[in-house]
This record gives structure tokens, sequence and C-alpha cells, in this order.
């Protein structure tokens, strides 16, 4: 039986460059995968990417987007409606800002675009589905972050931000869930990820959407039913 068999796993941004490889992971590990995106078309170039894998009824992509209430709301409304449980979700969500300009130079829409879609989306997500999990025992939640929310980086202000935001809402979470059923924890990402977009400027050291994919496929599993409220940081490949 393969780690996942039959368990249900929202991947949010699972249509994303990072996304993609966890939700190849976790559907090769036997598990039921829903990724919502609010374009059609982003899901179906995830369906084409994945294959094989997306054949049948184990891939169930959904129309959404998970930065607003009522959207996050419909979803998880679908997914009770449909399957009337969630074991497993991972939050990648966000994306990298190229401004590179000081903080005194960020524009006031920059500066609430990236608080909306690297923090508040967070909020979203575990205001909305944290309730499901903790229905189900063994159930997981995983949130992807960055170095930026450690290593104070200049002229990226918008990121750097917003990931420690993210990672004291992860801290947060674990604190008022010490005690339930449900193992929350966030792996910190300290290293460039190689990616279908970025394989021609990836280097050997770095690590790959799928190595994220496969972590968190593992950290979702019954083999990892020790591992809870932790910080885990994956950091770039040894040269060779």
């Amino acid at each position: 039986m393969s780690q996942l068999e039959n368990k249900v796993a929202l991947i949010l941004g699972g249509a994303g460059n990072v996304g993609e490889g966890i939700v190849r992971a976790f559907l090769k590990a036997g598990a039921i995968v829903a990724v919502p995106s609010r374009k059609v078309e982003k899901l179906e170039e995830l369906r084409t990417y994945l294959g094989e894998l997306a054949q049948g009824d184990r891939f169930i992509p959904i129309v959404g987007e998970i930065g607003q209430i009522d959207s996050a709301e419909s979803i998880h409304d679908q997914l009770l409606k449909q399957f009337g449980r969630l074991d497993a979700v991972v939050a990648s969500l966000g994306g990298w800002w190229f401004g590179n300009r000081p903080l005194t130079e960020v524009s006031i829409a920059e500066w609430q675009q990236y608080l909306d879609s690297n923090l508040t989306s967070h909020f979203i997500a575990a205001r909305t589905f944290l309730p499901i999990l903790q229905e189900r025992k063994g159930a997981s939640y995983t949130l992807i972050g960055g170095a930026a929310a450690e290593v104070p980086i200049p002229n990226v202000s918008p990121v750097s931000i917003s990931a420690a935001g993210q990672l004291m809402l992860a801290q947060v979470l674990m604190q008022e869930n010490k005690g339930s059923t449900i193992r929350i924890n966030e792996v910190i990402v300290h290293s460039w990820v190689a990616t279908r977009s970025s394989k021609e400027r990836s280097q050997p050291t770095w690590i790959t959407a799928d190595d994220i994919g496969e972590f968190t496929a593992w950290l979702a599993s019954d083999a990892a039913s020790m591992v809870n409220s932790s910080l885990l940081r994956l950091y770039e490949k040894p040269a060779t």
C-alpha cells in the first residue's frame, strides 16, 4: 500500500511552480489530490504535465481563489460534499517580488498585493480548512515558507516581511492546536528551487520542486506521526 493511499489532500498553490512538484508526489503516494486555482488554463496545464498521474478520479481540479473568503469556503463545501473529510493540507502560497527597490520606494499597491497573496492567503486557508482537519485523527497541515522569513534580504521587503508574518502565523497555529489530533509543521526552504520554469538557469545544488513534494508527502503520512509543531529547514544539496 502506498504511504498516502486514499487520503484526501488539498494542495493550495498546487498549480504553481513549486506546487506542481507537491501534487506529483502526493499522487505518486496514492492520495486523492484536490488543487484549486482561479485560472482554468493553469489547471489544464497541470493536468497535461501530470500525464498518467492525472488520469482517473484521484486528481481533483477546482476553479476557485484561496485568497477570497467566499471562494475558499466554496472549496471547503465542495470537498466536504464530495468526500466528507480532509486528511492533509499543504499551503504553498505566494510568490517572489522582483521589484529590487528599498522599502521606502515600495508602492502601497505593491505592499498590499504581497500582503494579500503571501500572508492573508495563509490566514484564510488556515481559518477555512483547519476546522475540517481537526475532525481527523492523524491529519496534517503543512505550510511552505522561504529563507526570507528568517534572513533579512535587502530590496525584497514585500516578500521578507510577509514571509516573517507567515512564519509567526504557523507558530501561533502550532501553539493553539497543541493537544489536538492535527499535526502542524512549516517547511522553510533555504535554497533556490529548481522548477520547470527555471530549468535553464538551475544549478545541481538547488532543491527541486519534486524534492519538496516528496518531503511534504512523507510529512503527511503516518510514517511522520512523530513530527509535529516543527520548523523544518531544507538546504541546498552538497556540491559534487
